[in-house]
């Protein structure tokens, strides 16, 4: 039977291990969502000619199994009273298990919300490589789509309706 000594510098060994792949996977995380941010403020960049938009990026903190907690960015994008937010909820989540004839999820890397605070939108991240691909399902509704600019046009337009 090992020690106490034993046990924890065995212990000490496995945790270090454990953080360092941890410090890694949110790392990736935060770049992923920063893409995901930058390529949506680039689309309401385009939209907003106007530049009627309230655009705010905060970091917010979240704790998660696995990876800790760690400080991610958030978005709301306020249009007069009305607002809506888009926050990151995890790195790890189960995939969606609805599916239409051309998307199949298999699984998900991720799950960034919109939400008005009473309609919400989830944003699944469904694949890394080569780069990062998205698909956003209305939470009523049984039907997903790719995450592109017009999906997110029609769900940010429904959310400041």
């Amino acid at each position: 039977m090992a020690s106490l000594k034993e046990f924890l510098e065995s212990e000490a060994e496995k945790l270090r291990s454990e953080q360092a792949a941890a410090l890694t996977e949110r790392q990736e995380w935060i770049a992923a969502v920063e893409r995901l941010f930058a390529q949506i403020k680039e689309w309401l960049a385009q939209a907003d000619t106007k530049r009627i938009l309230m655009i705010d990026e905060s970091p917010i903190r979240i704790a998660e199994r696995g990876l800790g907690t760690y400080e991610i960015p958030a978005l709301t994008i306020g249009l007069g009273t009305r607002e809506a937010c888009i926050k990151p909820v995890a790195r790890h989540v189960a995939a969606p298990l609805r599916s239409t004839g051309s998307i199949q999820v298999p699984r998900a890397y991720g799950r960034v919300d919109m939400t008005n605070g009473l309609d919400r939108y989830m944003i699944f991240r469904t694949e890394l490589e080569p780069d990062d691909r998205w698909i956003i399902i209305e939470q009523n509704e049984p039907l997903m789509e790719w995450f592109d600019r017009n999906s997110f046009e029609i769900a940010l337009k429904s959310l400041l309706e």
